[in-house]
């Protein structure tokens, strides 16, 4: 799976929306704020308080009138030049963005999300700028005697859960079957909601397996029909029926989500299956076949073999 098929900004620009939910009349969000006639390559979200409400939240705490958020994928490294980026960025915000109402460097705030914590990064600026870190929370570090105000939030297993639900649900790897379960319960409430399809697209596509195991574990009474829809969805476009057929539906989703569901995949497989076989009966190159049934190159072939 390529790092570039992987929507990770949207993603984090939805979970960050999602974390100040209970803010949303108070705050505008803009994604990807354009600066200038080229961009930055930089991925920011800007966040606007439109008034002066005081956030709860551990990272919000910052947040003074505008506030800069930069984020680095979990397979992405946070450099000494992207600091210096995402601070060019917050003053040419500063310079260009309001003219007729200047903006002071004090209503701007920059948080830095991060997979890991920039040890590189921390050691220069203090050798060489003298600055001074200090943990506000697990997972949550101030970048002090600076002249804008700047935290580094680091997105691990540390990072205080309570605080960053959504958040966290952006890790590889994802061990936290709790946090899982709670979010397919919250997700099947607000499948029309597009942020937490975004997020949801993102979770089938680097943590399919813990996806799976939560819903086997809820099984099917605690399973709505939209999810099993969308259960259904991720199960093609993961091309895990590739796999059912392979080892059959039994040992293919270890006995999974029950028989309900079991049936339904084995009925979406067989019918794309034949769909398969009609299209090469028809004369239909792979790559036609491939475009106008989302299938891949292996399910074609695997098919034209078992016709012969």
């Amino acid at each position: 799976m390529g790092e570039e098929k992987i929507k990770w900004h949207p993603a984090f620009a939805a979970a960050i929306q999602l974390e100040f939910k209970d803010y949303k009349d108070h705050l505008d969000f803009k994604i990807e704020h354009q600066l200038t006639a080229e961009p930055l390559r930089i991925d920011v979200v800007v966040i606007k308080k439109l008034d002066d409400i005081e956030i709860d939240k551990t990272m919000g705490k910052i947040f003074r009138k505008y506030n800069v958020m930069e984020y680095k994928s979990p397979t992405d490294y946070f450099s000494i030049d992207d600091y210096y980026k995402v601070r060019a960025y917050a003053y040419l915000y500063k310079v260009l963005s309001e003219k007729t109402n200047p903006i002071s460097i004090e209503e701007i705030t920059i948080s830095i999300v991060v997979n890991k914590y920039p040890n590189k990064l921390i050691k220069y600026l203090k050798e060489k700028q003298g600055v001074n870190t200090s943990q506000i929370e697990k997972g949550i570090y101030y970048i002090e005697n600076t002249d804008i105000k700047t935290q580094i939030i680091v997105n691990n297993k540390n990072l205080n859960k309570k605080d960053s639900e959504y958040l966290k649900l952006l890790q590889i790897k994802q061990q936290d079957s709790g946090l899982l379960e709670k979010w397919i319960n919250e997700y099947a409430r607000n499948t029309k909601d597009p942020l937490y399809s975004i997020i949801m697209n993102v979770l089938t596509e680097i943590n399919t397996n813990s996806i799976l195991e939560v819903y086997k574990k809820m099984g099917v009474p605690q399973i709505s029909e939209e999810n099993r829809e969308f259960l259904l969805e991720a199960i093609k476009k993961l091309q895990i029926d590739k796999k059912i057929r392979e080892e059959g539906i039994e040992e293919g989703i270890e006995k999974g989500i029950e028989k309900e569901v079991k049936q339904r995949i084995e009925k979406e497989v067989k019918e794309r299956i034949e769909k398969i076989k009609k299209s090469l009966i028809k004369g239909y190159s792979v790559e036609t076949i491939t475009e106008i049934l989302e299938v891949s190159n292996e399910d074609v072939e695997r098919v034209r073999k078992q016709m012969k």
